[in-house]
């Protein structure tokens, strides 16, 4: 787990000439949203038992190269559901239409089910290519999620301590032009707020904050963290 950054700490200043993000603190209703018992209980387990008994998965870490844990299969919801999650996202960010990015060198893993154990993965803090995504949400499924499973959002933690942003804005498109590197030791972020799983819960947020999931349990299929991905673009 990451450490928790709280304003009680008493920090020194980011070193001077390190690369840097702006930093907008996680807020609810501002940046991101959450709605509790989105379905009805009948319809979240229908949903969950669906995703469970699908019968075509796709593998990422450890089982092949992917940087993604786990497995994952797409069309997790039917249409009907899916335009009643769209419906709430447009109401809480006052858009008219949502759309999902198309691109000719990654997938789009929008309404997909994402199935990670204990052992198939971990804190990963990124934040979502905004070519692709404005805004990301996050479906949860599993009826008995254990503690720190949820979605987290993290600030930049430098080396002497000091804590910097959050959140890459233009020019930039993702960490890796924002911050001038390929990648990130775990040890480079703080947990800023964290948002705990909760058997159908929705939250939605800016796809461009550093977030991850906060951690993933089980080790039997239906034990696992099970959770529904969006990615949308809005016009």
């Amino acid at each position: 787990m990451h450490e928790k950054y709280t304003d009680q700490m008493i920090l020194p200043d980011v070193p001077f000439g390190s690369p840097t993000l702006p930093y907008e603190k996680p807020e609810l209703g501002v940046n991101y949203w959450v709605e509790d018992n989105f379905f009805s209980q009948a319809e979240a387990v229908k949903i969950a038992n669906r995703c469970f008994n699908k019968s075509k998965w796709i593998l990422g870490s450890p089982y092949t190269n992917e940087l993604w844990p786990g497995m994952r299969t797409r069309k997790a919801l039917k249409k009907s559901e899916l335009e009643k999650v769209e419906l709430w996202v447009k109401q809480q960010i006052d858009k008219k239409s949502l759309s999902v990015a198309e691109s000719d060198k990654v997938i789009v893993n929008s309404n997909w089910a994402i199935l990670v154990g204990s052992e198939e993965g971990a804190a990963r803090p990124h934040v979502d290519n905004r070519q692709l995504c404005e805004y990301g949400a996050v479906l949860y499924l599993s009826q008995n999620p254990q503690p720190n499973s949820g979605t987290s959002f993290y600030r930049l933690k430098y080396a002497n301590g000091a804590a910097g942003g959050n959140i890459v804005k233009a020019p930039y498109h993702n960490l890796v032009d924002a911050l001038k590197t390929d990648s990130l030791p775990p040890s480079a972020w703080y947990e800023d707020v964290a948002i705990e799983n909760k058997f159908n819960r929705l939250i939605l947020f800016k796809g461009n904050i550093a977030h991850s999931a906060s951690g993933y349990f089980g080790k039997e299929k239906r034990d696992k963290r099970l959770a529904v991905t969006f990615f949308w673009h809005t016009k």
